[in-house]
C-alpha cells in the first residue's frame, strides 16, 4: 500500500453508511480472527514452554516486562489512535511523527538498559540486570513500525495487519521454543520477545511502502502530539494499574509465586484483552467517521457493545467453570496454584471486555484528555482494591481485579458518554440479559457437573478434558437458551450470525433497499392524503368498513394492511386508529394512505377506545373488525357477503374459520370446534361456556345495525373485551351463520395477547365483569338445567384466576354459584403444579404455573421465528393465504 498520493494527501476509505459498515464489519472479523489465532499461538507456546522452562524463569522475565511493556507502548498507544482518528493527515505530518517516535524509542531503550541495576536491587535478584538489557531492545524495535502500522489501520487494511501480526507471533514463538529446547532457560523468552517486534517491523515496512521524509514544520504536529500524549498518558496510568499486581506479588512473595500468578492472569487478560483490543482500532476508526451523526453513532456503539456482552459473558462463565482444568491441561503438573488463582479471575472476564468499551467513546470523539483523567480515577481505585486484597496472597489480588471491573465499568461509560449525552441506561438495557443468562447458565452447569461424581472426580489430563468438553457443551446450550428466553426470541442470535457473516471476507452483501416497507399492496408510492373523509361510492353494493386498532404493532401492521387492501370485496374502506404507539406503527401505516385507507391517531386509551373511534369514523353498512397483527384471506369478506346477500337479514351474525399461527401463516392450525356451525344465540353461548370455546375477533362480519344495537366497546375492559362485546352482539342478533370457506389467520403469542390474564388486578376485574355478562346473557335466553350447568362449568374453569388473592371477587363467585344450585369449592390445579401447592401453598403454585406457561410460550415463539427465518418465506405476501384455503 502507498498511503499518500503525489500531493502528499492521505485518501480515506469510503465513508458511506453501508460501505463503512461493511468495512468495519470485515475489519472486526479479520482482527478477531487474528486475535483468536494469536491467542491460539500463545496457548501453544505456553503449553510447550511450560514443559521446557520453570515457573521461576517466567517469573524472572515478568519482573522486567512489568516495566518494559510500558515503554514498548510509547507511540504504539497514542500515535496509532491519533493517526487513525485524525480528520486530515499528509506525508509531512506523518514523517514528523515517525521521527519523533523513533527518537523517543531510542532514548527510552538506553534509559531502560541503564536501569537494570536498580531493578536488580529492588527485586533482590542479580539476574534481573542482564534480563533488563536484553528486553530493552524490544523498545527500539517496536518504535520502527508504529507509523507504518497506524497508516495501514487508518486505511482500514486490517487483513494485512492481522496476517503480519500472526506471522510475527509464529516467528517469535518458534524461536522461543527452539531455544528453550536447546536449554537457554529464560534467555529463550528474551529472544522471543525481541523477535516479535523485529518481525512485525519487517512486515509493516513491506506492506506499507512509505519512506518518511526529513522532519520539518507542519500544521497539526503539535495538536496530534497532544492527543497522542493524552492517550499514552491514559495508557500509562492504566498500565500502572494493570501491573501493580505483578509488582506487589513479586515484591511481597517470590519469583515462583509471581510465575503462578502471571500465568493465571495471562489467561484472564489474553481472553478478554485480545477480544477487546482486536475490536478497539476497528470500532474507533468506524465511530470516528460517524461521530457527527448522533443517531448512527449511538446505533454503531450499542451494536458493538451488544456483541461484546454476548461473547464476553459467555466466555466469563466458561472460563470460571473450566479455567482450573484448562490450566492443568495446558501447563501440566506443577501449575495447580495457577488454576486456583484463575478461578477467581474468571467472573471478571466479561465485564472486563465491556469496561474497555468506554475507551472507544473517548477516542472516537477526540477526548483523549478525559480518558486520561478517568485513568487516574481507575488507577487510584484499582490500587486501593489490590492493596486490600494483598493479605490474602495472589488469590486476594485476583478477587480485587474482578471486583474492580464490576465497580468501575458503569461509572466509566457514564463519564465517557457525558460530552455527547450518551448515558448508562441504554447500555444496561442491552447487556443485562446477557449477564443474567451467564449467571443462571453458569450456576446450573456447575451444579450439573458436580452432580455427576464420575465426571467431577475424574483424575489426570483425561478427566480435565472430559470436564472441559462437558462443561462447554452444557454451558453453551444453557447460555444460548437463556439469551433466547430473556430476549423473547432468537433476535440476538440472528443479529450475531448476520454480523459474523458480514465479518467474513469474500461474502458478498445483498443490496439493501432504502425503503424497508413498501407503501401499498402493489408496493407503489403512497398517497399523500391525510385525514380527508373517505368517499362512499358503493355502486349499489354494501360498503364494508375494515376497522383496525393498532398499538406498537410496527412488526405486523404492514402485513395486516396488505391483507385488508387485498380483499376482493368492493366497495370497502379501511380505517386504522393508532392508539398512541411509541414505535413506528403510525409512520408505517401512513405509507398505505389512499382514497380507501385512512389513518388517524389518538392518545393511548386502549384497544376498545380505538375501536370505538374507528367505528365513529366509518360509513360502512357492514363492519369487519381486524386486530393489527392478524391476516384475512383475500376472499374472506366476499364469501361472507355472498351468504349475507342470500339470507337478506342484517341481524344475522356472520362467522368464519380461523387458524392459529405465530410467524408462519402457511402453517396455521385450523381446528374445527362446535362453534363452527350455524347456531342460535343461546346455543352459541351455551357451547362456548360449556366447552371453553371461542371465536376470534376477525372471524365476525357484523352489520352496522347490529353494532349499534349492541352498543360501544367497553373501554374499561382490559381482557376478554371481544368476548364481552360479541356477547352483547349475539344477544341482539338472530343467530350466527358459519362460512367455512372464509378464513382468518390469527397470530397469537400467548402471554403477549390481550386475552392473557396473568396476575394483573385490572384484568381480573375485567374478566369477572365479562363472566357476569356472559352468564346473564345466556340465562336471559334460556334458564334451563343445561344452561345453568354450563354457567357452573364456566365459573369453575375461570375460578383459578381469582383464587386465593381476590377475596372480593371470590365472594361474588360463591354467591352466583349457590344461586345456580351448587356449593362453592376450590379450583382444580393441574397435576403438574400440585406439588408446588402442597409445598408452598396456592399463591406459589399459581405463580409457578404462570411462569412455566410463559417460558413455554416464549420458547415456542422463538422456535417458530427461527424456523420462519430458515424457511425464508416473506410474511408480507399476504395476498396468498388463499393458496391454502382448499
Amino acid at each position: 500500500m502507498r498511503p499518500f498520493d503525489a500531493n502528499g494527501a492521505f485518501a480515506l476509505p469510503a465513508s458511506g453508511g453501508g460501505e463503512l459498515r461493511h468495512l468495519a464489519a470485515q475489519g472486526a472479523g479479520v482482527t478477531l480472527l487474528s486475535g483468536g489465532a494469536g491467542l491460539a499461538i500463545q496457548v501453544v507456546a505456553t503449553v510447550v514452554l511450560a514443559r521446557l522452562l520453570t515457573p521461576r524463569d517466567f517469573g524472572l522475565v515478568a519482573m522486567v516486562t512489568t516495566f518494559s511493556l510500558l515503554l514498548v507502548n510509547f507511540g504504539l498507544n497514542g500515535l496509532t489512535e491519533a493517526v487513525v482518528q485524525k480528520e486530515k493527515l499528509d506525508h509531512q505530518l506523518a514523517s514528523n511523527l515517525f521521527w519523533i517516535n523513533l527518537a523517543g524509542g531510542f532514548v527510552l531503550t538506553i534509559a531502560f538498559a541503564a536501569a537494570g541495576t536498580l531493578l536488580a536491587r529492588f527485586y533482590g535478584d542479580p539476574r534481573v540486570a542482564p534480563v533488563t538489557i536484553g528486553i530493552s531492545f524490544t523498545i527500539l524495535a517496536t518504535s520502527t513500525s508504529v507509523l507504518h502500522l497506524a497508516l495501514l489501520k487508518r486505511a482500514m487494511r486490517f487483513s494485512e495487519v492481522s496476517v503480519n501480526d500472526i506471522c510475527a507471533r509464529v516467528a517469535s514463538v518458534a524461536l522461543s521454543i527452539f531455544l528453550g529446547w536447546a536449554g537457554w532457560g529464560y534467555w529463550a523468552l528474551i529472544a522471543g520477545a525481541i523477535a516479535l517486534p523485529l518481525s512485525t517491523a519487517i512486515g509493516a515496512w513491506y506492506l506499507c511502502r512509505w519512506l518518511p521524509g526529513l522532519p520539518r514544520r507542519a500544521d497539526g504536529t503539535g495538536s496530534t502530539l497532544q492527543f497522542a500524549i493524552h492517550t499514552y498518558g491514559r495508557f500509562s496510568v492504566n498500565y500502572f494499574a494493570r501491573n501493580t499486581d505483578n509488582l506487589l506479588v513479586g515484591w511481597r512473595f517470590s519469583a515462583q509465586s509471581l510465575g503462578f500468578y502471571k500465568k493465571a492472569y495471562d489467561l484472564f487478560a489474553l481472553s478478554a484483552g485480545q477480544f477487546a483490543s482486536s475490536l478497539t482500532v476497528v470500532v474507533v476508526a468506524t465511530l470516528s467517521r460517524v461521530n457527527r451523526d448522533a443517531a448512527q453513532y449511538r446505533r454503531y456503539l450499542l451494536g458493538a457493545m451488544t456483541v461484546a456482552a454476548f461473547a464476553g459473558m459467555g466466555l466469563a462463565a466458561g472460563l470460571t467453570l473450566a479455567g482450573r482444568d484448562l490450566i492443568r491441561l495446558l501447563l501440566g503438573p506443577g501449575w495447580e496454584p495457577a488454576g486456583q488463582i484463575f478461578t477467581f479471575f474468571g467472573p471478571g472476564v466479561g465485564i472486563m471486555i465491556l469496561y474497555y468499551t468506554h475507551g472507544w467513546i473517548h477516542l472516537s470523539i477526540g477526548r483523549a484528555d478525559r480518558w486520561f483523567r478517568w485513568g487516574i480515577v481507575e488507577f487510584v481505585a484499582t490500587c486501593l482494591l489490590l492493596l486490600a486484597g494483598l493479605p490474602w496472597g495472589p488469590v486476594g489480588i485476583a478477587v480485587a481485579w474482578t471486583v474492580s471491573f464490576w465497580v468501575l465499568t458503569f461509572p466509566a461509560i457514564w463519564y465517557a458518554g457525558k460530552p455527547i449525552g450518551f448515558g448508562v441506561g441504554p447500555v444496561v438495557a442491552v447487556i443485562w440479559r446477557y449477564i443474567l443468562a451467564s449467571l443462571l447458565a453458569g450456576s446450573a452447569t456447575g451444579l450439573i457437573i458436580r452432580g455427576v461424581p464420575y465426571l467431577a472426580g475424574a483424575p489426570g489430563a483425561a478427566g480435565a478434558v472430559a470436564r472441559i468438553v462437558a462443561t462447554s457443551l452444557i454451558l453453551a446450550i444453557l447460555y444460548l437458551a437463556g439469551v433466547v428466553i430473556l430476549h423473547g426470541g432468537f433476535a440476538p442470535l440472528f443479529q450475531t450470525y448476520s454480523l459474523l457473516r458480514e465479518m467474513v471476507p469474500g461474502i458478498k452483501r445483498a443490496p439493501v433497499s432504502p425503503v424497508d416497507i413498501q407503501s401499498g399492496p402493489d408496493k407503489g408510492p403512497a398517497s399523500n392524503s391525510r385525514g380527508s373523509e373517505l368517499p362512499i361510492n358503493s355502486g349499489g353494493k354494501a360498503l364494508v368498513s375494515i376497522l383496525i386498532p393498532a398499538y406498537n404493532s410496527e412488526e405486523w401492521i404492514a402485513d395486516t394492511l396488505r391483507s385488508a387492501i387485498a380483499q376482493t370485496w368492493e366497495p370497502k374502506e379501511i380505517i386504522v386508529v393508532d392508539d398512541g404507539s411509541t414505535d413506528r406503527t403510525l409512520e408505517i401505516a401512513r405509507q398505505f394512505e389512499s382514497q380507501s385507507v385512512r389513518v388517524v391517531t389518538q392518545q393511548n386509551q386502549g384497544a376498545s377506545a380505538a375501536r370505538n373511534k374507528a367505528f365513529s369514523l366509518s360509513h360502512g353498512d357492514y363492519i369487519q373488525w381486524l386486530d393489527a397483527d392478524d391476516l384475512l384471506a383475500p376472499d374472506k369478506i366476499s364469501r361472507q357477503m355472498a351468504v349475507l346477500e342470500q339470507c337478506g337479514d342484517k341481524r344475522t351474525l356472520m362467522s368464519s374459520a380461523f387458524g392459529h399461527f405465530r410467524y408462519r401463516w402457511r402453517r396455521a392450525s385450523f381446528v374445527r370446534t362446535a362453534l363452527w356451525s350455524d347456531l342460535s344465540p343461546a346455543e352459541w353461548l351455551l357451547l362456548k361456556m360449556e366447552q371453553n370455546l371461542y371465536m376470534q375477533t376477525a372471524t365476525w362480519l357484523t352489520s352496522r345495525e347490529l353494532c349499534q344495537a349492541a352498543g360501544p366497546w367497553d373501554t374499561g375492559m382490559f381482557v376478554d373485551d371481544d368476548g364481552e362485546y360479541f356477547c352483547r352482539v349475539l344477544l341482539a342478533s338472530h343467530g350466527t351463520r358459519f362460512v367455512p370457506e372464509a378464513k382468518v389467520y390469527y397470530r397469537t403469542f400467548g402471554f403477549n395477547s390481550l386475552s392473557y390474564v396473568g396476575e394483573s388486578l385490572k384484568k381480573c376485574n375485567a374478566l369477572w365483569h365479562s363472566m357476569r355478562v356472559h352468564i346473564e346473557c345466556l340465562l336471559s335466553l334460556d334458564n334451563s338445567p343445561r344452561t345453568r350447568s354450563a354457567c357452573l362449568a364456566y365459573l369453575r374453569r375461570n375460578l383459578i384466576y381469582f383464587y386465593p388473592e381476590r377475596s372480593d371477587i371470590l365472594e361474588q363467585v360463591e354467591k352466583v354459584t349457590r344461586e345456580l344450585g351448587e356449593e362453592p369449592r376450590p379450583p382444580q390445579l393441574s397435576w403438574k403444579y400440585s406439588w408446588a401447592r402442597k409445598l408452598f401453598g396456592w399463591r406459589a403454585a399459581k405463580h409457578v404455573s404462570l411462569v412455566s406457561r410463559r417460558a413455554r410460550w416464549t420458547v415456542m415463539k422463538a422456535l417458530d421465528k427461527f424456523l420462519y427465518r430458515i424457511e425464508n418465506r416473506p410474511a408480507s405476501a399476504t395476498t396468498r393465504p388463499a393458496d391454502v384455503n382448499s
